[in-house]
């Protein structure tokens, strides 16, 4: 099945509608006070299939707002916590298999990432990372591993994509301000914004991508079945 630009658009929106209705005022206050440092669990915990409903995102954004001189050291922070994050939930993914993932978030949205996976490889991996909250970059990392995907190359995936989105969200909170925190806080309010910056980053990496389609590997199609 060929998973196509517009699907991961229709899949985001679905998540983005049901995330609206969640608050992430609790995560949000329990890792400020600990400043950019926090910034490294609350990642851990955000590239885990524990859900923070875009934590992460405020916290980074809060924090380079309120320092703007700090802003890449809040980026590095998250960044090197979501490294560690998607490395632990990669090893996860290689003990649990399809059929786990299934039972989990349905066959139908199961379905979906592992078809993605499949075209696209870590292309599909680094569009899980730079798309904004609640896009479930975890369930990629997963699946990666259950995929048994090359570590390296999907580690690499991860670093690029997680280091462009918190570049780019703290040199934006940093500049804007106030402004840009909002945005943050209820990205339902500007939705389709989000949706044309990620539908466009999506289009580019696929075309960048689907002159080097990845083939499954033996051990791959293996773990299909698992």
């Amino acid at each position: 099945m060929q998973i196509t630009a517009t699907q991961i658009a229709l899949f985001l929106l679905q998540q983005t509608r049901k995330a609206a209705r969640q608050q992430p005022s609790t995560v949000f206050r329990l890792f400020r006070q600990f400043g950019g440092i926090g910034l490294v669990p609350l990642a851990i915990l955000d590239s885990s299939i524990i859900p923070t409903f875009g934590s992460l995102d405020l916290l980074t954004a809060w924090l380079a707002a309120r320092n703007y001189d700090l802003w890449w050291y809040y980026a590095t922070m998250a960044t090197v916590g979501s490294l560690i994050g998607a490395w632990i939930t990669y090893r996860l993914g290689e003990h649990s298999g399809r059929s786990w993932i299934k039972r989990r978030i349905g066959e139908k949205r199961s379905d979906q990432i592992c078809n993605a996976l499949e075209h696209w490889g870590n292309g599909a991996t680094f569009v899980a990372c730079i798309a904004p909250p609640p896009f479930p970059s975890s369930w990629f990392f997963l699946a990666a591993g259950t995929f048994r995907h090359s570590l390296k190359n999907f580690m690499g995936a991860v670093f690029v994509g997680r280091a462009i989105r918190y570049v780019i969200v703290t040199a934006l909170a940093a500049h804007y301000g106030r402004k840009f925190l909002r945005l943050a806080r209820h990205p339902e309010k500007y939705l389709l914004i989000c949706l044309a910056i990620t539908v466009a980053l999506v289009a580019i990496t696929f075309v960048i991508y689907a002159l080097r389609r990845p083939q499954l590997q033996p051990e791959q199609k293996e773990a299909l079945g698992t």
